[in-house]
């Protein structure tokens, strides 16, 4: 497991992706002032979270599947396809039991509700990528 230290050497890229502005706003508000997180690209759609994935290579895509365009679980599964390695942290404001089934097929083990606090979510960012990067980490 990476400790605090080995974790600011390498700055943990984040791709940021939610359909509201004031939401995408604060979280790369907040993210920015951390010294081991970099917000390398932010999308408010589906197919902008598509690209940007494509365009910046982040380690961890923080994303609200739930977005309004409703193509936010195709996205999931085609990044995951795509990048088999890339740590996402899902971050909506409703997860119920299917959608929680449907998450833990792609294989995302980090699924947090919008009611949680900075610090809390912080804590989960780095853990998430921690715990990917840890040498007895499971497949994604």
């Amino acid at each position: 497991m990476l400790t605090t230290d080995q974790l600011h050497i390498r700055k943990i890229r984040i791709l940021l992706a939610d359909d509201h502005r004031v939401v995408r706003e604060q979280l790369a508000a907040r993210l920015r002032r951390e010294t081991d997180f970099e917000v390398v690209g932010v999308a408010s759609t589906s197919r902008e979270t598509l690209q940007e994935t494509h365009v910046t290579c982040p380690h961890l895509l923080l994303m609200d599947p739930l977005m309004r365009d409703g193509l936010g679980l195709a996205t999931l599964r085609q990044v995951r396809a795509h990048f088999p390695d890339l740590v996402i942290v899902v971050l909506t404001a409703y997860v119920d039991t299917a959608l929680n089934m449907q998450f833990q097929e792609m294989g995302i083990q980090h699924i947090l509700t919008k009611g949680i606090g900075s610090s809390q979510l912080l804590a989960e960012l780095r853990a998430a990528y921690a715990s990917a990067h840890s040498p007895n980490s499971p497949e994604p």
